[in-house]
């Protein structure tokens, strides 16, 4: 072999084919677009977080507030309707309003499951949700209050 045959034969094995690099550039971006999911993801997450770390102290004595109020009482004393909460601004979490639905548990008359969807401002977009359990029954202080007023 002579001197330009090795030289020609050395330039072929130095460098990458085409099919090389393709193959390269394919993987790269598999894994930058695997990258950006988990970005994207770990964003979704953080955002969760933040929702529920700033209403987590709101929601108890909120919760508590719509057991003690959410019933209205009639002329003799009956709690039979439910106060209409829709777009109310969340107290403790001015950035939030909430809405609350209300449907029935089974053939119990006296127990509702409430369910408090939180939102920033679309409704539609609930961001965070409560159920707990509203019974159909209003405090003795609070009785007694509405009768003094009347």
């Amino acid at each position: 072999m002579n001197r330009n045959q090795r030289r020609r034969t050395q330039a072929r094995a130095s460098g990458f084919t085409l099919i090389e690099v393709l193959l390269a550039m394919g993987l790269f971006l598999l894994g930058i677009t695997a990258l950006l999911g988990m970005f994207q993801f770990g964003g979704g997450m953080e955002h969760a977080a933040r929702t529920h770390a700033e209403l987590a102290p709101a929601i108890e004595p909120l919760v508590a507030r719509l057991k003690k109020d959410a019933w209205l009482l009639d002329a003799s004393g009956n709690a039979n309707e439910l106060r209409n909460y829709f777009d109310q601004p969340v107290p403790g979490a001015p950035a939030f309003l909430y809405a609350l639905e209300v449907e029935a548990v089974g053939d119990n008359p006296f127990l509702r499951k409430a369910n408090l969807h939180f939102y920033r401002k679309d409704p539609e977009r609930i961001e965070a949700r409560v159920s707990f359990l509203l019974p159909r029954q209003v405090p003795v202080d609070r009785r007694l209050a509405e009768r003094d007023n009347h």
